[in-house]
């Protein structure tokens, strides 16, 4: 990998990583990424860079929930990953884990409430990335799909069930660093591009540390 501080973008299929990505570059109208392709097709692992940026982005392939793809592809696509990050994990200086806020409830009634032996992806990749001290900002993303109620309603649940695997989230303005076991979470919208501005503000405060 470049010399470049790497930011970590990850995230199971269709969460929005692409578009994300796309709002953090300089020019984002310019950058052709692979926002709109169908879940599962980003396969290669490639930092992504610009010469009026500090750091570099990876966005990792998306893996679960992916109607058109076997289960032996999410595995193979599972253990890119975790290769990758035992590799690299000393390469990012932040990491974003993109979450999408309508699936919250069902990924946590299939993999949690109805199966107490499975574990929620998210909540895997989030424990898995924590073990390498990797820091994260979990950003719940397509909050402008949902009303008020049900967005309050999805978070809690999200929050709550994170809590029995030993992941205290919190929100980011309640924040404290200090506090080893906290993890902060962001709100967001790519679409309406809702809390856009503090998260690269989040991001400078992290790449200024390195």
């Amino acid at each position: 990998m470049s010399e470049k501080p790497s930011l970590l973008i990850i995230g199971n299929s269709n969460v929005g990583k692409s578009s994300i990505t796309r709002l953090l570059m300089p020019n984002p109208r310019y950058y052709k990424g692979k926002s709109g392709k169908k879940p599962g097709s980003t396969l290669l692992i490639r930092p992504i860079s610009h010469s009026n940026m500090d750091y570099q982005i990876v966005d990792l392939p998306g893996f679960g929930y992916m109607k058109h793809s076997s289960h032996r592809r999410q595995e193979h696509l599972k253990k890119q990953i975790v290769i990758h990050i035992e590799k690299h994990y000393q390469d990012y200086f932040f990491g974003l884990v993109v979450i999408n806020i309508l699936r919250i409830e069902d990924e946590i009634e299939k993999y949690f409430i109805q199966n107490k032996k499975t574990i929620p992806l998210s909540f895997e990749l989030i424990g898995f990335l924590k073990e390498f001290k990797i820091n994260l900002l979990i950003l719940i993303n397509k909050i402008d799909k949902v009303s008020i109620f049900d967005k309050n309603r999805f978070i809690k649940l999200f929050l709550d069930s994170a809590n029995e695997y030993n992941l205290k989230l919190v929100k980011y303005a309640d924040f404290d660093a200090s506090r080893e076991l906290e993890i902060p979470y962001l709100e967001f919208s790519a679409l309406k591009r809702i809390n856009l501005k503090k998260l690269k503000q989040i991001i400078q405060e992290y790449l200024n540390q390195v």
